[in-house]
């Protein structure tokens, strides 16, 4: 009779500081699972314990904990959650999670059958998978499965703070041929810093996936979720890791109610089984069971289900302490004692917690009968913060009269908005990985001064641009876009203008940085007239030969060396308190207006950069940035694996149905905003809301008569109907004839199959806009009724595309006409000219910025495209121009009548 193998794991116990250094499995090892050699490298697996609860729940500490949570005024008391997850309640969880009612491991599990195969891929041997609260492994083992049929040598370590649910669940795993398996015995506390240890800081880096499945994100409330994962981004992920989220998406308030309440009454014993764990752990029974009932609501305003303990009767808790003491606890009839969250996410809301995170969205699947969601997101090399104010709502939401009818008489469920008056305890947190401090701002630095912070994610993004996807050994002087100075022009330009305007305007005493020659090549770069070429705004004279250019090796250090200029300036202000004093906050607005007016040109330069890159046909994918899926599916035939249901979705698409037209109504609105140059001298610092462009300046109002406008951009499925129709080969610059004889999109990954991007707005001249809108009847929409459309939506609609801007995708996405889209992937055409309207100013600062184009030659434009920084996308004021027949801008279109 044949003895069936082994299984081969390793449990490693970090509840204690690592004393010495541990050999960990690399690829090299494998698959030496009965090497004896193997055995001596690796820690002993720690002895099997017998009591149910030593291993996770030990310690006075415990005990003081619960009893603290417990001894509190009527309608503050609540037990620690860990408390349901003894021997028992972990295997009644176990049995609910089988229960047809609770739907969120079925839907989770369905979504990771799917797409197993395509989470394998995006892994490489050497990588490493470490799964947070690893519980039975019942979905984990699909994507292990997957990893092993793909033949990757790649390590698993599964964390939980019970041992015996480790070996158990390692145990039922089976034999791998290709996979490691280890187990991690220890909380989130212990196990972070260890992984931090172990790989955050691997030179080559360590590749990781970390998986946070059945929807833990929504055990916590938000603010919490939010900074655990921040967490987890600062001390454990590199550019090009990846986090797996299982998260239960907002629906049905009676599905949830169902599956936190199933008609088994398994999940009730689960609740009420806590008070039991709490007895163990006490050592004493204080809780009579029969005397609570589980109490169980769902509060939709907020999106969340909370669990709590009912008293049926007045009651006291009596514990006798050691020291002969006797603490006594009174409760009333129908008091609660707080014990468990569980919040569901809008696609909104996670998207403020990815932005809070500091973390951005590869891919995401979501089960479509009862919407769940996984979540693939990635650590890029930078983040732009988008949507501030959205984003705080969610950490920190508005106590409303609705939400207020729907809470409990618990502390604990009102800690949301509590939580909200102390926002400035984030800044005195020493530990800076938990704080959110990015996303709420300092009250010691105004809001309309880009921080250090923000500079430096400038600075990644444009060294992540130009260092990755600009090889400088071949394409410096390349000149895809032939009207354009060459790409080396711009990495010095960028610091030059730095340079210039904080010496000329002396905010921090200093010389022009060395070599001073360059504030002459590359103060200003060329915008020529594309009629007629010979004519150009007034710019920089530079050299004619490619040998006669700087080195790209002192231009690199001329830039770094401009930067620690700025960064000492920012420090100093920060040391300082910005804003110690009114007089000191007015002292300072023009030398912020300063750091201000280089962040914005430099965020302008970036996209500039990266439209001329996407006509180079030796264009480079970004670094640290997950590869997309349409080159998955090309790159790997492991990718391609697909089921019947993603057949479906496969199959070739048509082009979108017409948009919607949405009335707007006759209305006054207005445009730009007040913000004078000349009174940065004499203006109260209170009323300065914000800096912006001389072009933005007077706020003024217009008159708009009735229209309708459609309800999202044109794209290049539409648009290539348009020139079949017309029998045009009118093509835009973005679009490109592939060796297989179809269309491709430029992108920075490469070209994308148009049946990929069939429903991405499509990118074109203002003169292409217009002849699209001509065949069909319509038009383009002045500025003040692109506005007027866009304040309408923003106040009446919460059905709106997520705006992709500020790199969330590195390429338009998909529109639809079941969302209302509003800002983002595309610049969109106006037909107002740049022309002077009254009461503009041209700025002293950098005089030539909109005066030299209001010939009415260029056009207004107006949002922001995926490449645009959220502080120009967002702002409303904000007014971007280009020549009417200029072709390459990520600019797009949609019409009215």
């Amino acid at each position: 009779m044949n003895t069936p193998p082994t299984p081969s794991y390793r449990i490693l116990d970090i509840r204690a500081p690592i004393k010495e250094d541990i050999r960990l499995p690399t690829h090299q090892d494998y698959p030496s699972s009965n090497n004896k050699e193997d055995d001596k490298i690796k820690p002993p697996t720690p002895p099997s314990s017998t009591d149910h609860s030593l291993d996770a729940f030990n310690g006075d500490d415990l005990v003081d904990t619960i009893l603290d949570s417990l001894n509190k005024p009527e309608g503050t008391k609540s037990i620690p959650t860990f408390v349901l997850y003894d021997k028992r309640g972990l295997q009644l969880f176990d049995e609910i999670t089988h229960l047809d009612d609770y739907y969120l491991t079925n839907a989770e599990m369905e979504i990771l059958q799917e797409h197993a195969d395509q989470l394998a891929a995006r892994l490489h041997d050497g990588s490493v998978i470490i799964e947070l609260g690893a519980g039975s492994l019942r979905k984990t083992s699909l994507i292990l499965q997957a990893i092993e049929r793909q033949k990757l040598k790649v390590t698993y370590y599964a964390l939980d703070l019970d041992q015996q649910e480790l070996e158990r669940s390692l145990g039922s795993l089976g034999e791998f041929n290709h996979v490691r398996l280890m187990g991690l015995l220890g909380t989130y506390d212990q196990g972070i810093p260890w992984l931090n240890q172990q790989f955050a800081s691997a030179d080559p880096p360590t590749h990781k996936m970390i998986l946070w499945l059945g929807s833990s994100i929504g055990n916590q409330n938000r603010r919490e979720s939010a900074m655990f994962l921040h967490r987890l981004q600062q001390m454990c992920m590199q550019p090009g890791d990846f986090l797996l989220i299982g998260c239960d998406k907002r629906k049905d308030p009676a599905k949830i109610k169902t599956a936190y309440d199933d008609s088994m009454g398994t999940t009730r014993e689960f609740i009420m089984n806590g008070l039991d764990h709490v007895n163990v752990i006490l050592g004493q029974s204080i809780f009579d069971r029969s005397k609570f009932d589980y109490d169980s609501r769902y509060q939709s305003d907020l999106g969340r289900h909370v669990a709590h303990y009912r008293a049926c009767e007045n009651v006291v808790l009596t514990y006798q302490r050691r020291s002969g003491d006797q603490l006594r606890i009174p409760l009333q009839k129908n008091e609660l004692i707080h014990v468990e969250y569980s919040y569901k996410y809008s696609d909104e809301e996670i998207t403020h917690m990815l932005n809070a995170a500091q973390l951005d969205k590869a891919e995401d699947w979501t089960n479509g009968k009862t919407p769940y969601q996984v979540i693939l997101a990635e650590c890029r090399p930078f983040k732009f913060d988008c949507d501030r104010p959205g984003t705080l709502e969610t950490l920190y939401p508005t106590r409303t009269q609705e939400r207020s009818k729907q809470d409990a008489n618990c502390v604990s469920c009102m800690a949301d908005y509590t939580e909200a008056h102390h926002r400035d305890e984030e800044e005195g947190k020493e530990d800076g990985s938990a704080s959110l401090t990015h996303v709420i701002g300092s009250k010691h630095w105004p809001n309309y001064i880009p921080s250090l912070h923000e500079w430096q994610q400038l600075w990644r993004s444009w060294d992540n641009v130009t260092t990755t996807i600009i090889d400088h050994a071949t394409m410096l002087f390349e000149r895809p876009i032939s009207i354009r100075h060459p790409f080396l022009f711009y990495l010095g330009h960028t610091p030059a203008f730095v340079d210039i305007l904080l010496t000329r305007n002396n905010v921090d005493g200093a010389n022009f940085t060395e070599p001073g020659s360059f504030v002459n090549i590359f103060e200003r770069g060329i915008d020529p007239d594309m009629d007629d070429p010979t004519k150009c705004n007034p710019h920089s004279i530079v050299p004619t030969r490619d040998e006669d250019w700087p080195s790209i090796e002192s231009i690199m250090l001329y830039q770094q060396n401009v930067r620690s200029r700025l960064q000492r300036l920012l420090l100093q202000w920060e040391a300082e308190d910005y804003g110690a004093s009114v007089q000191q906050e007015q002292q300072r607005k023009r030398a912020a207006r300063v750091v201000w007016m280089a962040f914005e040109h430099e965020a302008m330069h970036l996209e500039t950069i990266l439209y001329m890159l996407l006509q180079s046909p030796n264009i480079k994918p970004p670094s640290g940035v997950a590869t997309v899926p349409w080159k998955m599916a090309k790159i790997s035939k492991n990718y391609s694996i697909t089921t019947p249901h993603d057949n479906l979705l496969k199959q070739k698409r048509t082009c979108l149905t017409p948009a919607s037209l949405i009335p707007v109504p006759e209305a006054d609105t207005f445009l730009g905003h007040d913000d004078d140059e000349d009174a940065d001298y004499t203006s109260h610092p209170e009323d300065h809301a914000e800096f912006g462009w001389d072009n933005e300046h007077p706020k003024r109002s217009v008159h708009v008569d009735a229209f309708s406008i459609q309800s999202r951009p044109v794209t290049n499925g539409e648009y290539l109907a348009f020139l079949q129709a017309t029998n045009s080969d009118d093509w835009p610059a973005s679009w490109v004839l592939m060796e297989d004889g179809t269309i491709g999109i430029r992108t920075v990954f490469g070209f994308c199959p148009m049946d990929d991007a069939l429903y991405w707005p499509v990118q074109t001249s203002y003169y292409q806009s217009s002849k699209y809108a001509e065949h069909h009847h319509m038009r383009l929409p002045t500025e003040a009724e692109l506005l007027q459309f866009r304040d309408l939506m923003n106040n009446t609609t919460n059905n709106k595309k997520i705006p992709n801007i500020g790199f969330r995708h590195w390429h338009p996405t998909d529109v639809s006409n079941e969302h209302v889209h509003t800002l983002g992937d595309v610049w969109e055409w106006t037909a107002t000219p740049m022309v002077r309207h009254q009461g503009y100013k041209s700025s002293k600062l950098y005089p030539g910025y909109s005066s030299d184009f209001l010939g009415g030659k260029h056009h207004v434009v107006l949002g922001g495209s995926w490449a645009t920084h959220p502080r120009i996308a967002e702002r409303r004021s904000f007014r971007n121009w280009y020549q009417a027949g200029y072709p390459y801008v990520i600019a797009g279109f949609r019409c009215c009548h």
